[in-house]
């Protein structure tokens, strides 16, 4: 396995684990994974006619975070000074925050975010490539944020058309990586919709992660647009 695909697998298995504190009992089935490859429209409408809040850019993200939360915390406070339990600081806000939040209508509405795709092995029997992901991380004013999907498919794989099935099969011949978007839609858990964090990457960035109970896959052919 390559070093891009070795990450993408990476960043997926952590992100199995972490979610596994949640109560899943309480989620309903996964959508199915198995979907078309799709062109991203050139007007970027990706969504016409639907209710969907899309959180595809920093600015629509500020945008959410401004009505649902208000304001964003002031993460020096929220550091652990010596002495104090380790993360108790976070835990707190982070339970106020979900108090607070509880019953807003945010909470009902259908949000869009992407994730990072990378496309894998061909499935000959399925008729399209498997799909190795990872998390998009988004850098805006209030933090770091970092969407946490609930309740994946069991399966993914993107499947071209017929007419586009041969160039993609070349591709992978050569041993090109093929980027793909992956466009998730759901809703907002209500119990823990928002964990405030910081990020492990050396920079303790704060980092937010809204958690979204997942409804629909889709599958874009090209890098994540910024």
């Amino acid at each position: 396995m390559n070093r891009r695909l070795h990450l993408f697998h990476t960043a997926a298995s952590v992100f199995l684990t972490f979610s596994l504190g949640f109560p899943l009992e309480c989620l309903a089935d996964p959508p199915s994974g198995i979907q078309p490859l799709e062109s991203l429209p050139h007007d970027r409408a990706l969504f016409i006619g639907e209710p969907i809040r899309t959180l595809l850019t920093a600015a629509d993200q500020e945008r959410f975070l401004n009505e649902l939360e208000k304001q964003p915390p002031d993460w020096n406070q929220l550091h652990d000074p010596p002495g104090e339990e380790l993360g108790a600081r976070l835990f707190d806000f982070n339970r106020q925050r979900d108090a607070v939040r509880e019953g807003h209508p945010l909470l009902s509405q259908r949000v869009a975010f992407w994730w990072s795709g990378v496309l894998g092995g061909y499935q000959e029997a399925r008729g399209g490539f498997s799909v190795v992901m990872g998390p998009e991380f988004t850098q805006t004013t209030w933090g770091l944020v970092r969407f946490k999907p609930l309740q994946l498919p069991h399966e993914m794989v993107a499947v071209p058309s017929a007419a586009g099935l041969r160039t993609l099969l070349d591709r992978h011949a050569k041993g090109e990586h093929v980027d793909i978007g992956i466009l998730f839609t759901g809703t907002l858990i209500p119990w823990e919709s928002i964990i405030y964090a910081f990020s492990h990457d050396g920079t303790d960035q704060g980092l937010i992660m809204p958690v979204v109970q997942i409804d629909r896959v889709r599958y874009v052919l090209g890098p994540v647009p910024r």
